[in-house]
């Protein structure tokens, strides 16, 4: 991981939108042996991390050097996996734009 003076929240944007963004932190970045960089957020209320590329690939991270290519789908149920139940509990923007991600993750 490597820390960077400003967090590049393009790659969450671009998965998630502007109203799901503000509940992530930046966490920092890593670069993959294929170059690929990869950036790590946090979700404030599940505490579950969205490893994203700058190409817009998603990943798993399975060990200090091995990070798992996974579908759309997988990473953003991993991510927001029981908020409803969490605190900072979701507001009504939130969970408008959670099912709306969820409905095209799906088709």
């Amino acid at each position: 991981m490597s820390r960077l003076e400003r967090p590049d929240w393009d790659p969450l944007i671009n998965l998630v939108g502007l109203e799901l963004v503000r509940w992530f932190m930046w966490m920092g970045q890593v670069e993959l042996v294929d170059d690929t960089v990869v950036h790590a957020y946090k979700h404030a209320a599940t505490r579950s991390y969205l490893h994203i590329g700058e190409d817009g690939r998603l990943f798993a991270f399975s060990s200090p050097d091995v990070y798992l290519e996974i579908e759309r789908a997988d990473a953003i149920e991993a991510a927001f996996r029981e908020w409803e139940q969490l605190i900072p509990e979701p507001d009504a923007a939130a969970l408008h734009a959670l099912a709306e991600l969820r409905r095209q993750v799906a088709t």
